[in-house]
């Protein structure tokens, strides 16, 4: 989502020499809120980043992203990434060709003066207190062409900071160079890497600390049009503040998913319910799942399918398996049972729209391990009236960089069934002073030649430009008319500039065997791993209404065992458990809404009938 001062283009050459699928590393976050600086907390303090959005109860804002798929294969689900745009997702105002301050990740307050559990009693520097987390570069590893995001140069580096109530300043404790995770593996046989810093000083043992991570950057401006954007990411994760440990001490009592739930279909993250056919299954789902402690652990697997009312219509259970430890032979859970669980199942045919929602958990013995919150990661299967190979998050930025003014790159969808083709939804990246918002296309649909584009059968009387509405939501963009279309059909666009368009990339799902690119008058498959944020909609419907319809509006914390919820929209809010009765409903409001207090469990969050839902573990 960044170019760096050594801008980390991710170009991959096509076997012509005219032309280059190009990949960016480029994310725009416009919607953080301002986080409340009131709350103080007593330790230990941690967070692993497995809920979907940066806790308004620990962190400070500052223009940090949590997300769940930014670097791969994390400790456990989800990470912070820090980059180069500020919270309003732009860069920053002082980001030049030289090093330049980005992102913060700051702690709330933390009572570093006193221990209140089992007794209260004042805190000292023999009572071992340590900070405590993983980090990993931004880029990826491995091939460069499954990287995700950009590698900090040398001259980039990540600082760790601690606050000292005594003097009121801050004080650098750690620090980083840029470096790419490949080179870190070759030092230490990790690629995630971890870190410990002791408090030795009885002036940071006081009320109103506060600890903070920061990134600095560095830019190298790009002449091309909707190439200079995002980069340096350094990915932070399982962050613990704690006393009575010890150095060496990074072994956890946690079994945990590394990868969010995935969809239950073959190829596609959402499909139309008139193309839907039991063939679409997959046999066997995909699960990582990883132990953080110092020894193998028995525990227990299993998913359950429930329809759009909660009924559970399905459920698997995997038993109880031991999972080895992590940390000493690099592996996670291979039992198939639980890291290939088999799906004998098939959605039954569909007459209307619907979804269902696919809740995987894990639990350790019986009374399950000290981090509930990764154990248990829920899909959201979509039978509506449009196909995604995406999952919805953009962690890169396509384009295709040519000496030919007519740049063509195009998307295979196979329909069961004659339908008419009314819209595309498209998802471009914000960029530098929205430099990509000048490059032109024309929305072009082609049929099938012998498993690639044929014969442009749609292409729109005008030209059309990308268009902004926010982070990862979609415009619609209605077609001059209805395409009629049956069987393999290609959706794409054909530019009218060699320029870069920066469409959005999701790099979680592969679906490059369906992306083709048109260079010196011939199509080629891509190769490069991943998904463009491209979705066909059918029927008169698709026409109709705002932009962004496939996301839930609202978002979901947790505060002191209550569930609190924020919403645009002025429809009622309920809550569900995971057996889909109804355990509250709340009032709407624009600003928030407050649950009672619920017991321990997942719960789904759903603003009035929208079909999309949040998923809380309390």
């Amino acid at each position: 989502m960044k170019q760096g001062l050594h801008i980390l283009l991710f170009v991959i050459l096509s076997c012509t020499l005219c032309a280059q699928e190009v990949l960016l590393p480029l994310r725009v976050d416009e919607h953080h809120p301002i986080l409340p600086k009131s709350i103080e907390h007593s330790l230990p303090f941690f967070d692993d980043f497995s809920n979907p959005a940066l806790s308004q109860q620990l962190w400070e804002q500052g223009g940090a992203l949590v997300n769940q798929g930014y670097a791969p294969l994390p400790p456990t689900l989800g990470m912070a990434t820090l980059d180069a745009f500020d919270a309003q997702g732009q860069l920053y105002p002082t980001a030049v060709g030289e090093l330049f301050p980005a992102d913060t990740l700051c702690s709330l307050p933390v009572r570093l003066d006193s221990l209140f559990s089992p007794v209260v009693r004042p805190l000292s520097v023999g009572d071992s207190v340590y900070l405590s987390f993983f980090y990993l570069p931004g880029g990826g590893y491995g091939n460069r062409w499954e990287g995700v995001g950009d590698t900090p140069q040398g001259m980039d580096s990540l600082v760790v900071d601690f606050f000292s109530p005594a003097d009121n300043a801050w004080h650098t404790m750690w620090s980083r160079p840029g470096i790419s995770a490949d080179s870190l593996f070759a030092r230490t046989g990790h690629y995630w890497q971890y870190v410990e810093i002791p408090i030795l000083d009885d002036a940071y043992l006081q009320p109103g600390f506060r600890f903070r991570f920061r990134n600095y950057c560095s830019l190298n401006p790009q002449n091309k049009k909707g190439i200079l954007s995002n980069s340096d990411q350094w990915n932070i994760d399982y962050v613990l503040l704690n006393s009575a440990r010890h150095r060496g001490d990074s072994t956890f009592r946690d079994i945990a998913f590394v990868n969010p739930a995935t969809s239950m279909l073959r190829h596609y993250q959402a499909i139309p319910f008139r193309h839907y056919r039991p063939s679409h299954m997959r046999d066997t789902l995909s699960l990582q799942i990883s132990n953080l402690f110092s020894q193998e652990l028995a525990y227990s697997y299993g998913y359950k399918i429930l329809d759009e009312n909660g009924t559970e219509q399905h459920v698997y259970d995997g038993g109880y398996e031991n999972v080895p430890v992590f940390w000493l032979q690099h592996s996670y859970q291979t039992s198939a049972a639980h890291a290939w669980p088999a799906l004998d199942y098939a959605f039954p045919s569909l007459s209307a729209p619907t979804h269902y929602s696919i809740v995987h958990g894990i639990r350790e013995g019986v009374s399950g391990d000290v981090h509930p919150q990764n154990d248990t990661i829920c899909f959201t299967q979509v039978f509506d009236n449009y196909f995604a190979y995406d999952d919805g998050t953009a962690e890169n930025g396509y384009g295709v960089t040519s000496t030919d003014a007519k740049v063509k790159f195009a998307c295979r969808f196979d329909l069961n069934q004659e339908d008419t083709l009314t819209a595309v939804h498209l998802y471009f990246n914000n960029t530098y002073q929205h430099q990509n918002a000048d490059v032109r296309f024309y929305l072009t649909v082609w049929d099938d030649n012998q498993g690639q584009p044929g014969n442009i059968i749609y292409k729109d009387s005008q030209r059309r430009s990308p268009q902004f509405q926010g982070l990862n939501q979609y415009v619609r963009y209605v077609l001059d008319e209805g395409v009629v279309c049956q069987g393999p059909i290609y959706v794409g666009l054909e530019q009218t500039t060699a320029d870069y368009i920066n469409l959005g990339f999701d790099r979680n799902n592969d679906a490059s065997s369906r992306l083709f690119t048109h260079t010196s008058a011939s199509w080629q498959p891509s190769i490069l791993r991943g998904a463009l944020m491209l979705r066909p909609y059918f029927g008169q419907r698709a026409t109709l209404g705002a932009t962004s319809p496939d996301f839930a509006p609202v978002s979901a914390s947790v505060i002191n065992g209550s569930v609190v919820v924020k919403s645009a929209d002025n429809q009622p809010i309920s809550i569900y458990d995971i057996h889909g009765r109804k355990m509250c409903q709340l009032t709407p409001s624009p600003v928030q809404n407050v649950s009672p207090r619920l017991p321990r469990g997942v719960y789904f969050v759903r603003v009035g009938m929208h079909p999309a839902q949040k998923v809380i573990v309390l």
